[in-house]
Formats: C-alpha cells, structure tokens, sequence
C-alpha cells in the first residue's frame, strides 16, 4: 500500500512539474534563442536583422539572416539567433519591406506580421512540437551568365551522398546586391550551381573545405572559378581623408559596400579618423564604396556617398552636413575648414618635497661637563648650611 500512495505522489509531482514549465522552452543552444516569424504571403525571403542595445548587430549586413520554413507548422519561419541581440526587425523581398524595430527581451518569441506598421510579439508559444535541430549554415554565392535564370544550388557530402536538399534542382538562390545566394549545412564539401529548372549546370565540385562561405562565378560556357572571399573585395585597403568644419569633434567615418550592405565596422558611428597635417584620415578595405562623415558622437553627419570607385583613396571636404563633396586625388583644402583638436596643457611636474634636515646633536663639551659638577656640589653644601641654621634655632626656642 505504501508503495503505491508514493508511487502516486511521485506521478502527480512530475505532472505538476511538467504543467508548469514554460510553454516556449525549446532546446536551443546554449545562449542562443529561437524567433518564429509568420508573414503575409507576398513577402518573400523573411529576413531578420538583430542587434543589441549597444547597437552591435548580429549580422554583418543588410537584410540579415534569413529565415527556414518550418515543415511542420505552415506559414511560420523560424531563426536560431544568440540571446543578447533583443531588438529586431523583419524584413523581406531584399530587404525592400521591413517592420518597425521590435523588442524581444531575448527571448523564445512568435512575431505575427500582417504589415510593415503592424505586428504582434508574443512570448507565448504558437506553433506546434518543437523547432527544427539547430545546424551551423554557410552561404554559397553564385554570379551566373545573362541566359541562367532562377539559378539554384545542389549540395552534398561527399563520398556518403548525404543531400543538403530533398531534391533536385536543389535550394532556390536569391539575388542580393550583385550575387545569387543561398544557405546550406555547413558540412557540404561537394556542390552544382544549376538554373533554367536544371537544365543548365556546372559540372561537379568536389573536396571543397567544409564550414566556410563560397563565392562562385559561372562562364558563359558553364565553367566555374571558385573562392572563399568575395572576389569582389579582394582589393588592397585604401585611405579616406577628410577635412571636416569647425565644430565637427571627434569625425568617425561609416564605410559599407553597396548594393550589398556589408559594412566595414560593427557599429554606428564607426571608426575615428586620426588628424594627419590638414587632413584627417583612416585606412580601410579597398572593397567599400559608400561613405558617411559624422561628429559628436554620430549627432551630426553627411549624407550617404554610395557607389564611389573601389580600390582608391579618396578625399572628401565637408563644409556642412548638406555641402560635401569628394575626390580621387588631392585637392587645395580650404581656409578655415581644419579645426585641430585643442593642445592638451601640460601639467607642470610638482617640485620634489624637501627631504628633512637631519638634527645632528652637538657633542657635550669638558668645561660644560666640569660647570655641571661645580653646581651640584655648591647646591649640596648650600643645602647643608640651611639645614645647620634651622637646627641652631630650634636649640635656642627649647632653652
């Protein structure tokens, strides 16, 4: 009887604890959090772009990391992103339709968009069973002939033949910035960029390096260049100087590559220049081409420089921020337009604290030593002759 009032009580614990366990807790990853997205139907490609409150963002560039259906709940997407990025926003067709930022407390969250200016958060728990396993991803990029439409990727690992996908022609690419891009496992070593429903390929590539983005570039007649960097960026780091207006403290630049958005620091307002003679300048990748000049703390800036040269320096005089203008070789800087920054004062050095004297005492002289006896030996005797008097005259009061 005993047995089965604690096998009981036992039962009705673990139901009691399993009731009362948050309804959103998923096995993510450790620091890491899922975010559901349901979109309307004409967004295509849902994106998210993350970033903390100290504007450090998760991705590198604009629209983010995009989002998987997810096969068991129709209408949802869904995103592995680390739990310290807590503001978002949903973006989709490139970027070209977004919300407002949303606060996801970095949390398990379910975002419902029914427009731009209209979505809902819920930290409750609104698709069924769990999320897929989380899986690292790598982007392979495609740059393909005039003639190859909706390109696509297919992937393996080879020798095992384990797909990346269920079937061919493989995962659709999509156009962002200049190139076709899709996400696949990371463990992929083999791939076939294929277009026109499959009926044009490239031949197999095979013993790739595993967990590392590709960059692929198709030929007319389907051979294939492949590269672990972006071919685009692979161009020696250039110099940006500008001279900036009186007032204007501290200039930072912001730099990215356009049209694709990557950006060359981690957040706004960039990185400071350093005041070289005239000019205030700062080294970067070759590979940008769109600029901004801000100051005091990114409070006041120019507007965007898009689609400049890439690979060579530039200069750029900022008379306000609506009059700027740039250059590709060194221009007469302006009277009055360089204000260098205040000398710093110098604080004179303290003198040193004088060190203190030291006392030396003086000897004590012979004659002082004999004077010392003479007193004492004169007090002695004046002592004895005052005691002789009293004595005498208390004899005589007796008598």
């Amino acid at each position: 009887m005993k047995k089965i009032v604690a096998t009981t009580a036992a039962l009705f614990i673990l139901l009691t604890v399993v009731t009362a366990m948050p309804q959103n807790a998923y096995a993510a990853p450790d620091g890491m959090v899922v975010v559901y997205v349901s979109v309307p139907d004409d967004w295509k490609f849902p994106c998210i772009w993350a970033w903390d409150d100290g504007g450090n963002g998760v991705f590198d560039s604009w629209p983010g990391g995009e989002m998987d259906p997810d096969p068991d709940n129709a209408g949802w997407y869904y995103i592995y992103m680390p739990n310290w990025a807590n503001n978002i926003i949903v973006n989709a067709n490139n970027g070209e339709i977004q919300t407002d930022a949303l606060v996801t407390e970095g949390k398990n969250v379910w975002i419902t968009v029914e427009s731009p200016d209209n979505a809902d958060v819920s930290f409750d728990k609104l698709t069924s069973g769990d999320a897929p396993d989380y899986v690292e991803r790598i982007t392979v990029h495609a740059r393909v002939p005039d003639g190859w439409s909706a390109p696509g990727l297919w992937a393996w690992l080879d020798p095992d033949g384990t797909n990346a996908f269920d079937s061919w022609p493989g995962g659709e690419m999509r156009l962002i910035g200049d190139w076709f891009a899709v996400r696949a496992p990371n463990w992929i070593n083999s791939i076939i960029i294929n277009a026109n429903e499959g009926s044009v390929q490239t031949e197999d590539f095979k013993g790739l390096d595993t967990g590392k983005d590709l960059w692929v570039v198709v030929a007319d007649d389907s051979s294939a260049e492949i590269f672990y960097e972006n071919p685009d960026m692979m161009v020696p780091n250039i110099t940006v100087r500008t001279v900036v207006p009186a007032g204007w403290e501290n200039p930072h630049l912001w730099a990215w590559s356009h049209p694709d958005g990557t950006n060359a620091f981690a957040s706004w307002p960039g990185e400071a220049f350093t005041l070289n003679g005239d000019w205030y300048e700062i080294s970067l990748p070759g590979w940008v081409n769109s600029f901004i000049v801000n100051a005091n703390d990114g409070s006041i800036q120019t507007g965007d420089m898009s689609e400049l040269d890439i690979g060579v320096d530039i200069w750029i005089i900022v008379e306000d921020d609506e009059n700027y203008s740039f250059y590709y070789s060194e221009p007469e800087v302006p009277s009055g337009t360089v204000e260098p920054p205040p000398p710093v004062a110098e604080t004179p050095a303290s003198p040193p604290e004088p060190e203190p004297e030291q006392q030396t005492p003086e000897p004590v002289k012979e004659n002082d030593k004999d004077n010392t006896v003479l007193w004492i030996i004169l007090s002695v005797v004046g002592v004895g002759i005052i005691v002789a008097i009293v004595l005498v005259v208390i004899k005589k009061r007796k008598k």
